[in-house]
């Protein structure tokens, strides 16, 4: 009989998974795939994002400094060394992950709003020194790669197609990883500090270490996010990926959605990539009309679904903190002495 009940609770997961795969084979609509694509794009940042704003409560406005990194060292070893991205992806990442360890280990011993202050300005160091590196960075004019011909190698592809299923199988990790995260002990731990941390620390948790733990693991899947998605766009600049307004972006897409859960970050990015697009084919001569509609849909989220769209289904949004509070007794005894 459970079994039967967790069959059933995981077919409409099955059946989106399906959906979601055949897409490409129903349409030859390029804008709609790209479209998806920059759905499953920032999915994956508001996980990673959620991973210490949501579970930690610990607010980073730099994650498109993160998303820069990697799309920057991706397409400037491809296009000076000849590296493919795939391999450049392991130096990007290691660089959001130095980055990550020298905010955090500056900041997470102390409290209050320094590291949201610390990850401002980092941001803000970030995109200037994109501007200012002209002969490395292309400067503010951007930075591109030219089109050599089908290359899965260089991430070159006549169509959006490919990149549809590159980044889908990324979320899809993604998404394991935050789940994977969520029931370890980083994840409980975390959420023990989340909650009182002078009481974790009091238990043994070792607060600074698990903080920082987690912002890099932010840091690197961003990074990871970040080297794809530049070579899907095929064109970067500091204003692109690593403004504050990317930033902001991915902290509203997983307020909307529903912080401290999985499947809120990926509702939150359905709901407003689609919901922009549509907004865009139909009120293009309409300026800022999407930063309207953030804000607009932000209020509105947070006077009446404060725990964000996903509480609209709640077998979805409270699996994550069931699955937590289901295991608060064995980790409390656990850091006990």
């Amino acid at each position: 009989m459970k079994n039967s009940l967790n069959i059933l609770k995981k077919l409409p997961i099955a059946v989106i998974a399906i959906l979601m795969v055949s897409i490409p084979a129903f349409t030859d609509n390029n804008y709609i795939i790209s479209t998806l694509v920059y759905c499953f794009v920032f999915a994956s940042l508001a996980i990673a994002w959620n991973l210490i704003g949501g579970y930690g409560e610990q607010v980073s406005w730099c994650n498109a400094s993160f998303v820069a990194i990697g799309a920057y060292t991706g397409m400037i070893m491809y296009k000076m060394l000849g590296i493919s991205p795939f391999i450049a992806i392991l130096v990007g990442t290691g660089l959001a992950f130095i980055a990550a360890t020298l905010i955090g280990y500056g900041t997470f011993r102390l409290r209050g709003i320094y590291f949201s202050i610390a990850t401002i300005a980092f941001g803000e160091i970030v995109r200037i020194s994109l501007q200012f590196w002209q002969g490395l960075t292309g400067g503010a004019a951007g930075y591109y790669v030219t089109y050599t011909g089908q290359n899965f190698s260089a991430l070159m592809f006549k169509n959006d197609v490919p990149f549809y299923y590159i980044l889908l199988a990324l979320l899809v990790i993604v998404i394991l990883i935050a789940s994977w995260f969520e029931r370890s002990k980083i994840g409980h731990y975390l959420s023990a500090i989340k909650g009182d941390e002078d009481a974790a620390i009091s238990l043994g948790i070792d607060s600074f270490k698990i903080k920082l733990t987690t912002f890099q693991l932010s840091a690197v899947i961003s990074a990871a996010v970040g080297t794809f998605f530049g070579f899907f766009i095929g064109f970067i600049d500091p204003g692109t990926v690593s403004s504050l307004n990317l930033s902001v972006k991915i902290v509203v897409i997983a307020i909307i959605g529903g912080v401290g859960t999985i499947w809120g970050p990926v509702l939150g990015s359905f709901v407003i990539n689609i919901l922009a697009e549509g907004l865009n084919s139909m009120f293009g001569d309409v300026g800022g009309l999407s930063l309207a509609v953030y804000g607009f849909l932000l209020i509105v989220i947070v006077i009446f679904k404060p725990a964000g769209l996903i509480s609209l289904f709640p077998k979805w949004g409270n699996n994550s903190k069931s699955a937590r509070k289901s295991d608060d007794e064995s980790t409390q005894n656990e850091v006990l002495p």
